[in-house]
């Protein structure tokens, strides 16, 4: 039987004590199983929340596309709509699957980091780039702040780090409303007493609850309960597989936010 003892989990195993076929005592074996019972935990909230993810998408493709084979759209533009939902939600599932995928892959162990020299100035510079489509589309400012000091990764992956950017800024931007402003921040500091370089993406979106900000970075943990199906609702990895990329860069990632305050993600690698 398991005994719950405070925060821990006992797994309690007894047995009788015989002499001369009379019962002399009991003798007890407990052992901590504490690890193992979080861990069953975790693979059983992970089912579940695959399960709640996947389920609807697939409910709102199943629905629409009956209603198409069932005649209900009066109008080509009707149809147009009706398709156009479908195709967005099996995008949805793709992105879904797609995390799921490298985190499956960080998890056992298969994340090969191919580790070279990496120009920050460089990487983010690109990065922005890529957004700044996106933040005009928005009327969102994108703002890159940069030392004038060289800042050089003697051994990271370049295409993690730009992965981690990206989804760091695709969540800022999915926050901050129009006229509004993305500032990305890169200068050096120190760490254990080693040099390093911190990154941080300043966001004047909505902000996150304070008793949300322990569990941003957990699978599937969403803190705007409000948007989890909006149009560019996101698959509640892209943090977990953020954190696990610096982590294996031997970096820390942390956030500071509150509601109305937009949020700070302030991210260290060692140089």
């Amino acid at each position: 039987a398991n005994v719950h003892v405070k925060q821990n989990v006992w797994s309690v195993q007894m047995a009788p004590l015989y002499t001369d076929n009379s019962i002399r005592g009991v003798v007890a074996v407990l052992r901590d199983v504490s690890e193992e019972a979080r861990l069953e935990k975790m693979r059983a909230d992970f089912v579940a929340n695959v399960s709640h993810e996947i389920r609807t998408p697939l409910s709102m493709m199943q629905g629409y596309s009956e209603a198409l084979l069932d005649g209900m759209a009066s109008s080509p533009e009707e149809s147009e709509e009706l398709v156009q939902v479908i195709h967005d939600e099996s995008l949805r599932m793709g992105r879904l699957v797609k995390d799921l995928l490298d985190l499956t892959r960080m998890d056992a162990g298969h994340m090969d980091l191919h580790l070279e020299q990496v120009d920050v100035h460089e990487l983010i510079q690109r990065v922005q780039r890529k957004f700044l489509v996106r933040a005009k589309e928005r009327e969102v400012e994108l703002v890159y702040e940069a030392t004038d000091r060289p800042l050089v990764l003697s051994a990271a992956d370049e295409d993690r780090l730009e992965q981690v950017l990206t989804n760091l800024l695709d969540n800022a931007f999915r926050h901050t409303p129009a006229g509004r402003g993305i500032v990305i921040h890169a200068d050096e500091t120190e760490t254990d007493r080693r040099s390093a370089i911190r990154i941080r993406i300043k966001d004047e979106g909505v902000g996150i609850p304070q008793e949300d900000l322990p569990y941003i970075f957990d699978r599937f943990y969403k803190a705007d309960k409000a948007r989890v199906r909006g149009e560019d609702g996101g698959t509640g990895l892209g943090l977990a597989i953020v954190r696990t990329i610096v982590e294996a860069h031997h970096g820390k990632i942390t956030a500071e936010s509150g509601i109305g305050q937009g949020s700070i993600f302030t991210m260290i690698l060692p140089s």
